[in-house]
């Protein structure tokens, strides 16, 4: 026999298949766990993990093809090898639209299936290192640039706090990078290959945050057309982030505590409880404490997210990191170009006061970028008057004879969306949650300059 390993999850009702099945597979030296129906099929599959799932698509109670098609999104991670009856061509290819690996027919031939199963393992291997070597290839600084004493110390307290599973509340003034906080946090933890998940509490509207979070079953609510997973289901396994904990509304902030508890909970419209492994760092830049004791928020809530507390400091109590941000803000919005900060820009940096932080930082120097006059050489240099007109709108010597203002803003506003696009996945609502819009605002500026 082959020296080979893995976990293979075979999904069946026919005990003689699975006993067959089983025996054929364990002896080609493979770890073989077994489902008889859909639910036993996806809760085993979150407790074991396995590295390639065998799938019968007529699956009870249904006894339909349907029955095992709606699996699909649940095993996503994994590959998924569908068994389909005899020629029936158009529900494998049915199957492999909607995220299976590959499929074979009943009466299965032993040889093909160990060929098969070869490939999805080998495949679900390379998937596996692919994701740790990008989990361990992050910079040193977490994604979190300084050499600030408060940033160390910041980066020290991830480092420390992040392998363990408290719970964590980020707290600080709004743009100063809580969630690059939460990201260091997922990374250094127990399962950096797992999913990183972050959901604003105050950009989705209340009466539908609870089905944000938890799914919702078809027909629970107008619109609900068919099942839908949560964000809770998708980040199983891996990190919820929770922004701005302190906008959730009083009803949903039960319906977490609940969760927080004991890792259960319901879908909208649903009876049955279901459970999720999740490690939850929540957000706020307001003070929760003092919100628990004027009673607008939760205080068992409150105390339940407080494993650790960790601050993030305002950009005006690290000034010394804001040339060094200010020059990755800026390579970073010339892209290709070449380009450096002058001397007095570096200090006129450095003495302003900040109110909006980081974020207030990295849109000056994009927009001053944007409107940057590379010299014959192709350099740009950023100056004192160029950051002023980017700020103020004041314009500097020469400026107005080079480019309108209105060109000028939509130029800025082009590079603007385009890195916002980009960071997001292309996802319209986080682009607009990073811009500061609304989505239908972005949807607009995005007809307005071509960009749809």
């Amino acid at each position: 026999m082959s020296d080979r390993s893995g976990h293979i999850l075979l999904i069946d009702d026919e005990p003689a298949f699975q006993r067959l099945g089983a025996n054929w597979l364990a002896g080609l030296g493979y770890r073989v766990s077994i489902a008889g129906d859909a639910d036993s099929a996806v809760q085993r599959y979150r407790e074991l993990r396995p590295d390639v799932v065998l799938l019968d698509l007529v699956m009870p109670p249904a006894l339909t093809p349907e029955a095992g098609l709606a699996l699909l999104p649940d095993f996503a991670a994994v590959p998924v090898i569908v068994i389909t009856g005899h020629a029936d061509h158009a529900l494998a290819l049915k199957a492999t639209e909607q995220g299976a690996w590959d499929f074979i027919a009943k009466p299965v031939d032993p040889d093909l299936l160990g060929l098969i199963v070869g490939r999805a393992m080998q495949k679900s291997r390379l998937e596996q290192e692919l994701r740790t070597l990008r989990s361990q290839a992050v910079d040193d600084d977490l994604g979190i640039v300084g050499h600030s004493a408060p940033i160390r110390q910041l980066r020290d307290m991830i480092r420390r706090i992040g392998p363990t599973r408290l719970s964590v509340i980020v707290q600080g003034p709004t743009g100063t990078g809580k969630e690059l906080v939460a990201r260091g946090l997922h990374q250094t933890g127990p399962n950096p290959a797992g999913p990183f998940v972050a959901v604003h509490c105050g950009a989705v509207p209340a009466e539908l945050l609870e089905s944000e979070l938890f799914g919702h079953l078809k027909g629970s609510f107008t619109g609900a057309h068919r099942d839908q997973p949560g964000l809770v289901a998708t980040a199983d396994g891996g990190t919820l982030f929770l922004d701005e904990i302190g906008e959730m509304p009083p009803p949903m902030q039960v319906k977490l505590l609940r969760f927080l508890q004991d890792g259960s909970y319901l879908p909208v419209g649903g009876r049955e409880v279901r459970r999720a492994d999740v490690r939850v760092v929540a957000a706020t830049h307001r003070d929760l404490q003092a919100m628990a004791v004027e009673g607008s928020f939760r205080e068992d809530l409150y105390y339940r997210l407080k494993g650790m507390v960790l601050r993030t400091p305002a950009l005006a109590e690290r000034r010394e990191d804001i040339p060094v941000l200010a020059a990755l803000f800026l390579k970073r919005a010339l892209n290709k170009r070449r380009g450096r900060l002058s001397p007095d820009a570096a200090a006129w940096l450095a003495g302003q006061p900040w109110p909006g932080n980081v974020r207030e930082l990295q849109s000056l120097v994009n927009c001053a970028a944007a409107l940057a006059q590379p010299d014959a050489a192709g350099d740009c240099e950023i100056g004192v008057e160029a950051l002023l007109f980017a700020q103020e709108g004041s314009a500097p010597a020469g400026a107005v004879h080079r480019r309108s203002l209105d060109e000028a803003i939509a130029a800025l506003e082009v590079q603007m969306i385009t890195a916002a696009l980009s960071e997001a996945g292309n996802n319209r609502s986080e682009t607009a949650r990073l811009l500061g819009i609304s989505r239908v605002g972005l949807l607009k500026k995005l007809d307005r300059l071509g960009l749809r």
